[in-house]
């Protein structure tokens, strides 16, 4: 059985960011791998990646891809992670090769900052994920019609390979108990949206199952829209963040 020292957050600077911004936390407890630890920053609003040189009481992290400019609590998960992972995914005549993986799942409560983080500026081509029903006419495992969280690529923004998008990073945290998917990847061949987002679905599902983790995820294409939905959810399935950015060149 896992046991920690609780965690404490009595510090975090700076109080607010944007991508790219080095964040530092300050507290005791922290996981001495320093990818075991998941944090999301700005009430959900975005991932933070632990930077190397961390230690058990001081955690940096950089803010990853941002949706929207928004503000809330700062939350920590020290828990378990892998480094194993799959190396490249193919779905139809799509290839998604990763850089970076992190999965992971909690092992112990979450920690929350009690500090308001303000997320001030979004990210270009990033999208948010919203929990709400899945519709009957995806394939979720049997769980049609409960919680998912559902990611809308929208119709005006163009396929992948017209605006010469290559990568996708992604960061996808599901309640409870807390799992966590973190990754960056390239694509190649067919980049069409919607077998672009079924490569990402299929990347959720492969890479949750190396933890034994039940994960369901689908796509529904638009078609002549060009809209486009990723739908994903797991048993009890209470809440979570999915940020998805697609970008010129992986990093």
């Amino acid at each position: 059985m896992l046991t920690r020292r609780p965690v404490t957050i009595p510090s975090v600077e700076p109080s607010e960011g944007r991508e790219g911004t080095l964040v530092t936390i300050r507290g005791t407890g922290f996981a001495p791998h320093v990818r075991n630890n998941c944090v999301v920053i700005g009430g959900m609003g975005a991932c933070a990646r632990p930077e190397p040189g961390s230690t058990d009481t001081e955690l940096k992290v950089r803010i990853g891809p941002v949706a929207r400019a928004t503000e809330g609590d700062l939350l920590m998960w020290p828990g378990t992670g892998t480094d194993v992972h799959t190396e490249r995914i193919a779905h139809g005549d799509t290839t998604l090769t990763f850089s970076e993986v992190s999965v992971f799942r909690n092992g112990a409560p979450v920690a929350s900052a009690g500090i308001g983080f303000r997320l001030t500026d979004p990210s270009p081509h990033t999208y948010a994920g919203f929990v709400g029903r899945s519709p009957a006419r995806v394939d979720l495992g049997g769980l049609e019609g409960g919680p998912a969280l559902c990611v809308r690529f929208p119709h005006d923004s163009g396929a992948p390979s017209d605006a010469g998008w290559s990568s996708v990073d992604i960061c996808l945290v599901l309640k409870e108990p807390t799992l966590a998917i973190d990754f960056s990847a390239e694509f190649s061949g067919d980049r069409s949206p919607a077998q672009c987002l079924g490569a990402v679905a299929k990347a959720v599902t492969a890479n949750a199952a190396l933890l034994g983790e039940r994960v369901y995820a689908d796509v529904v294409d638009g078609g002549d829209t060009g809209e486009c939905e990723l739908y994903v959810t797991k048993p009890y399935l209470t809440n979570g963040m999915f940020v998805l950015r697609f970008g010129a060149a992986a990093r």
